[in-house]
């Protein structure tokens, strides 16, 4: 595309400057011949830094953020200097790619917890559907791995363009409350967006729950949706329903306690095996049973079913595709080697106090003795909720043991003394910061009938140190671990 072209009404291109581009970045690392390199300001350094690389390296214009504070190298190749540039990407991106967005159902899934598991079961059961979000980018088959739950606006047009020519129809992303405030998903045209919960999480960034909670409303008054699917159960997608239009509320429980109309999950059942229960849409009824865990699964499918529906898909349908769904990586994922024994084994990527507490519960229902937690809290995130993690923990299972999550940069010791603070009795705690001997003691305590959960990594193959990642999987531990038990 003619540079001219994707930068008119943003920058003044005079015809001696206006030059062919094949290829736009924000990375500079990722420059190649005939690239349009765009510097933007960051929190530690200006892209500006590496203009001269950039050009070094192919880039055939550079347009960047302004910045008095930034001296502009001299550089052979035209600069452009934008007023709040952040705010134009969306529109540079959706030129370049051609509006890969509006030829493709878009469903934007937002919340705290269940938008990975949501968009997953989209996947597994929707002919032509791909993924963007924390488990990769693409069709189930090929995932690409991931850096960002939703990469930049460049990469999410792209990653759209690529799936469009690919043959993909239909694209279930997950949108962070990050993406939403940065403006990654400017531009996007989105068809169907759907909500999961609302609880504490990414206070770091986000400093407030009503900031948190203002950033992902943003989503439900995007311009062209064709349905806003909301989680009735909570309180924040109860109140969004109030000032939302052609919404899908979704809920479990009697019929008669929601709205006329909402997606209700009655008569609910939970076993070993999995949820089933009966499903109402208006008058329309038909029955889920599908072989996943946990009442918080239930809703999710609620959601993955809501969002069909609002891509037109009949209930009947719909149902018959999600009653094939199987458990998400890393989302109460029952480990394998758990058939070996009498003692429930799952992992969780639950890492925030309301997915920590809704798993428990949804594992308690599950379970007929004790049930035993194995979770610890990430290093470099919201301090605020390692004790309001421990407190959920004691609270809601019979047996604790804290270990380390991704400690990252920060002193293991000072995130374990943080959670410790939460509990009442931390007596009654143990504390291992090796995270293969806490998942080993768990293992090797539990009896028939007992369930043990082991949260925070979920899917991960890595533990995150101060000194770099290092392999470990909490599932490939368990399983070891419960295969050596039952020899």
């Amino acid at each position: 595309m003619k540079l001219s072209s994707l930068l008119n009404r943003i920058a003044d291109v005079s015809a001696s400057m206006d030059c062919e581009i094949t290829s736009i970045t924000l990375d500079s690392r990722e420059v190649t011949q005939g690239c349009l390199f765009v510097a933007l300001k960051g929190t530690q350094q200006h892209g500006l830094a590496y203009a001269k690389v950039a050009e070094e390296q192919g880039a055939v214009a550079i347009i960047s953020e302004a910045d008095k504070s930034v001296s502009i190298e001299d550089l052979e190749i035209p600069q452009f200097e934008v007023v709040d540039l952040r705010q134009y990407l969306g529109l540079i991106a959706d030129r370049f790619y051609q509006s890969p967005s509006q030829s493709l159902n878009i469903v934007g899934i937002t919340g705290t917890d269940g938008k990975t598991s949501i968009s997953h079961f989209m996947a597994q059961v929707l002919g032509q559907c791909a993924v963007i979000g924390t488990l990769g980018v693409g069709t189930l088959d090929n995932l690409q791995k991931a850096t960002h739950t939703t990469p930049d606006v460049l990469h999410v047009h792209q990653h759209l363009q690529e799936m469009k020519t690919q043959g993909v129809e239909t694209v279930a992303m997950e949108v962070s409350s990050h993406a939403l405030d940065q403006g990654r998903v400017a531009n996007v045209g989105f068809d169907v967006a759907v909500l999961t919960n609302l609880s504490r999480d990414h206070l770091d960034y986000h400093k407030t729950l009503v900031a948190y909670a203002d950033a992902k409303e943003k989503l439900f008054h995007w311009d062209g949706l064709k349905a806003v699917v909301l989680n009735l159960d909570d309180a924040f997608g109860y109140k969004l329903s109030t000032r939302t239009k052609n919404t899908i509320g979704y809920g479990i429980g009697k019929v008669e306690n929601y709205p006329e109309g909402s997606l209700v999950a009655e008569n609910a059942k939970l076993t070993i095996k999995g949820v089933s229960a009966q499903i109402h849409y208006g008058d329309e009824q038909g029955e889920l049973s599908v072989a996943v865990l946990g009442r918080f699964n239930l809703s999710n499918l609620l959601a993955a079913l809501g969002a069909m529906i609002g891509l037109d898909i009949p209930l009947t349908d719909a149902l018959t595709k999600l009653n094939k769904v199987q458990t998400v990586a890393g989302r109460m994922e029952k480990i394998a080697a758990s058939e070996l024994s009498d003692v429930l084994t799952v992992v969780d990527y639950a890492h925030t106090p309301n997915a920590l507490e809704t798993i428990l519960k949804a594992l308690r229902e599950h379970t007929t003795q004790n049930l035993i937690c194995v979770f610890g809290c990430g290093g470099d995130r919201d301090t605020g909720k390692r004790p309001l993690m421990a407190a959920v923990a004691e609270q809601c299972a019979d047996v604790v043991i804290v270990t380390d999550d991704n400690p990252r940069t920060e002193n293991p010791a000072g995130i374990m003394q943080d959670i410790v603070a939460g509990f009442e009795k931390p007596e009654l705690v143990t504390v291992e910061h090796d995270r293969a001997t806490a998942i080993k003691q768990a293992l090797k305590q539990a009896k028939a009938g007992d369930a043990v959960l082991i949260a925070g990594k979920g899917h991960e193959n890595v533990q995150i140190l101060a000194t770099g990642s290092v392999p470990f999987s909490d599932r490939e531990q368990a399983n070891k671990v419960l295969q050596e038990l039952a020899a």
